[in-house]
């Protein structure tokens, strides 16, 4: 099976039916700048702030509304992840800091057709458990 990336157990993939549209990638530099009284700012390394990632998709019907409560198991069990790209570079371990999601043209019982969703996660840095 090919997959676009997987989060945990959770694999993104168009043949799972679980495929996203966009990803945004944040790094930082770990650039500050210090403001100095009567002098120009300073720019000093601090170190690079953690990584964050923006995941957008669109999935349908309950299928979806399912794999977006399977995300939210993910999330609540309070354990970072293992990310891995689709090449199966493993991308360290993340955090899902929150899911957005937008039900649409929802049917008489409560299914809705169409998912737009977001999933932002950042890097985790610190002991794992």
């Amino acid at each position: 099976m090919r997959q676009m990336m997987s989060l945990g157990d959770f694999v993104f993939s168009l043949s799972e039916g679980t495929p996203y549209t966009d990803q945004q990638i944040v790094t930082d530099g770990g650039w500050t700048v210090i403001p100095r009284y009567g002098q120009q700012p300073l720019s000093q390394q601090t170190g690079a702030k953690l990584g964050r990632r923006t995941i957008n998709g669109e999935w349908h019907y309950a299928k979806g509304m399912g794999n977006l409560d399977t995300l939210r198991q993910l999330q609540q069990s309070g354990a970072p992840q293992v990310l891995s790209d689709g090449i199966g570079n493993n991308l360290g371990l993340w955090t899902i800091m929150t899911i957005t999601e937008k039900q649409q043209r929802v049917i008489d019982d409560g299914t809705a057709m169409v998912l737009p969703f977001t999933i932002e996660l950042q890097e985790f840095a610190g002991e794992s458990t």
